[in-house]
């Protein structure tokens, strides 16, 4: 997965990069093993931190939340705790509910 991360006016260290990339593919990969492409934006307004993930996992499939917090990793905790559940629910509507159970032989 492509994972864009950037900031608005805030300088961004490798430390947090690193946490976003590991985080992020951590739990987007858990449920949805083909995502293309991630968008992660940091901006500060006023005294808070504001992170907006944006994630592209196929064709017509985008997921987007944002949160604001007074620290920087605490936003992006909290903006990944939406989106991974935006992505686990989307996961379990999509599920087949009427795929075909394999039949157990009885002769075992």
């Amino acid at each position: 997965m492509k994972i864009l991360i950037s900031g608005k006016q805030v300088d961004l260290g490798e430390a947090l990069r690193s946490h976003v990339e590991e985080k992020l593919n951590a739990a987007v990969s858990k449920y949805m093993e083909n995502a293309i492409e991630a968008n992660v934006v940091f901006s500060r307004e006023g005294s808070m931190f504001r992170c907006n993930c944006a994630v592209h996992v196929g064709s017509g499939i985008d997921m987007q939340a944002d949160a604001d917090d007074a620290e920087i990793y605490a936003s992006f905790d909290q903006a990944l705790e939406k989106l991974e559940k935006q992505v686990r629910r989307d996961k379990r509507k999509r599920r087949n509910h009427h795929a075909r159970k394999p039949e157990i032989d009885a002769a075992d």
